[in-house]
């Protein structure tokens, strides 16, 4: 007897959730459990019955059918059945039955709502629906990185020393007297209390020195004119993406009344980090070269992986990541133009896919294009056909590598007039098809990173306006996005492929996060919504009554768990000195992680199928 319950704590000590239940508790526990064996083929619960007890299965396996018909799930050793039935008073629902010769611990009833009550983690894996699991498992990872970067708020890092001021037409050399009698290396530049500008060390060597200009020069001249500000409530990791995308290192921080709290630097954060991942942002600014500006970006893996191991959570990762490589994008654009001269008309460097949705990893190819002035004569395309080229050509040696697709400026196809724009858009969505759509659906997720700013409010508004009345081509995008397998068997079990070195996995991108991506933009598109970040999108469809409340969360907390898992996967990659990739190995999972994915997998599932019932119709 003393073995046997050896046995069974020993296995049941390294099964979730029984694994986070303190030794005294479990030991407890292991006292109470009942060993039973089945034979194959024996019917151990029916629909319709009354069940007191939690199965874990301990060898063989067993089938679930709804009602007693409908095959639910097959479950292995490891796995616990029956939980629901307890949670609603003994009900017992589905059918269970031995599919080989199967041994299983049962625990009573009055036991597992016991420690239901006692232990948190246990609660939490035995939650009411898949749904609260996710959140669970998405808040468990994000506790398990020890930094609050993404929590702590800018306001902890302040002194709450007065910012040290001017009024604009004090004179440069009363203005550089002032920041030496006060050491401080940034002025702000206030009419009253309402900030205007600032004045900065680098504005007084670039912009006074270098050029000669006067001392007695008005500071409002050759100060920086409405910079960037945040609020005294925003996360570290939000000051550090906005330094890292304008490459300045310091920002004014407002009170909530819009009042000048104090100047943030990345000084006051590098202090709190001890580490130089801003400087990445900085390099990219201010590289001078092409080569510079490649060196400088070759540091992006490498912050990739400190934000890893650093604690930063999926959404502030992905965020910090867009940031850089879109600086790196508009440096490019700006080294460019350094070479070729002035742009003959104006026009925008837009970005697509993941990089507009702010959720890049490493590892990206570039997806751009050039919107242009529609009175771009034959000599101003014969520019814009050099400028597109040495952009590509300096991003695929910054690690962004050509388009498979095409989908970049040094194509003609992708430097184009606004109005040419219009058209190619027009002819997606008036004649839409299967090929058509396959190869345009990244083109719904815009943003212009250098140039004509507007230009992305007007190509957006023109789409949006067109998209959200076509019902055919909305329908062609909800079918589009029924193409993912998505990697999970009626059994509930993973279904994996072979990758090319033989290993099984799934790819967490191809079968999850683009799923999820087509849900949200299709469903934010047939609204007309402006949203195009995958979680902005799903946050203004529930805001706009347009989608579930809690289908959102599950959708967004399904998106958030996947990333979690990929950025693991690709900065471990990354330390091993392999290119980073999407195929996650179950094996490299932990069992609770895997039973989390099944549930992100099974909202997945739900969020296409709902799809489809709304939006698939239509097509002839």
């Amino acid at each position: 007897m003393v073995s046997e319950l050896s046995d069974i704590r020993s296995f049941l000590e390294h099964t979730a959730p029984f694994d986070a239940l303190d030794r005294d508790t479990l030991v407890s526990a292991v006292r109470r459990v009942t060993v039973r064996y089945y034979r194959s083929g024996e019917e151990i619960l029916a629909s319709g019955g009354h069940n007191e007890h939690l199965y874990v299965v301990r060898s063989g396996s067993v089938e679930l059918r709804l009602a007693g018909d409908d095959l639910m799930a097959h479950l292995d050793a490891g796995s616990c059945f029956a939980f629901p039935s307890l949670l609603r008073e003994g009900e017992v629902r589905n059918t269970t039955v031995a599919l080989e010769d199967t041994l299983a611990y049962l625990l009573p009833g009055d036991l597992f709502r016991e420690l239901r009550q006692k232990s948190t983690p246990f609660r939490e894996f035995f939650a009411e629906n898949e749904s609260a699991r996710i959140r669970n498992a998405v808040r468990d990872l994000k506790s398990r990185h020890s930094s609050l970067l993404g929590q702590r708020s800018i306001g902890e890092l302040l002194t709450h020393r007065r910012p040290v001021s001017c009024n604009p037409d004090t004179l440069v050399s009363d203005a550089a007297t002032l920041m030496s009698h006060h050491d401080v290396s940034t002025l702000a530049i206030c009419t009253t209390e309402k900030l205007v500008g600032i004045f900065t060390d680098k504005d007084l060597r670039n912009r006074v020195v270098a050029t000669g200009r006067s001392f007695d020069t008005p500071v409002s001249a050759v100060m920086t004119s409405a910079p960037c500000t945040l609020p005294e409530s925003a996360t570290i990791s939000e000051a550090m993406a906005m330094m890292a995308a304008g490459g300045f290192r310091h920002i004014p921080v407002l009170g909530p009344g819009g009042e000048l709290l104090a100047i943030l630097s990345a000084t006051d954060i590098l202090a709190h980090l001890g580490d130089s991942a801003i400087d990445t942002g900085m390099l990219v600014a201010r590289a001078a070269t092409p080569g510079a500006l490649v060196a400088a970006a070759e540091r992006i893996p490498e912050g990739f992986t400190r934000m890893d191991a650093g604690g930063f959570h999926a959404e502030h990762t992905m965020r910090f990541t867009s940031a850089l490589g879109e600086a790196v994008h508009r440096r490019a654009a700006e080294l460019a133009e350094a070479e070729l001269g002035p742009p003959p008309v104006p026009y925008a460097l837009m970005v697509f896919g993941s990089l507009a949705r702010g959720e890049q990893l490493v590892g990206s190819d570039q997806d751009n294009g050039l919107v242009i002035d529609d009175r771009v004569d034959a000599a101003g395309r014969a520019y814009f056909e050099a400028l597109g080229t040495r952009i590509s050509d300096t991003l695929h040696q910054a690690g962004f590598v050509y388009c498979n697709g095409g989908i970049m400026a040094r194509n003609a196809d992708q430097r184009l007039t606004l109005g040419e724009w219009q058209s190619r858009y027009d002819d997606w969505i008036d004649n839409p098809d299967e090929d058509k759509i396959l190869r345009a659906t990244i083109f719904f997720d815009m943003r212009v990173v250098h140039g004509r700013l507007e230009v992305e409010r007007d190509l957006r508004d023109y789409v949006l306006g067109r998209v959200a009345s076509n019902r055919l081509f909305l329908s062609y995008l909800a079918r589009d996005a029924q193409r993912s397998r998505i990697p999970l068997g009626i059994f509930r079990n993973l279904v994996l492929e072979k990758t090319a070195d033989g290993a099984k996995g799934f790819d967490a991108k191809a079968q999850a996060i683009l799923p999820l991506i087509a849900i949200a933009r299709t469903f934010a598109l047939s609204e007309g919504l402006s949203a195009v970040g995958t979680l902005e999108r799903l946050a203004a469809l529930a805001a706009a009554g347009r989608m579930a409340k809690g289908d959102a969360e599950s959708l967004k907390d399904a998106f958030l768990l996947v990333n979690e898992l990929r950025i693991t996967h690709q900065a471990a990659q990354l330390r091993r000195g392999k290119a980073p990739d999407n195929v996650i190995a179950p094996s490299s999972l932990s069992p609770l992680e895997r039973d989390y994915l099944k549930d992100a997998f099974s909202v997945i599932r739900g969020g296409l199928e709902s799809l489809k019932r709304n939006l698939a119709g239509g097509i002839a």
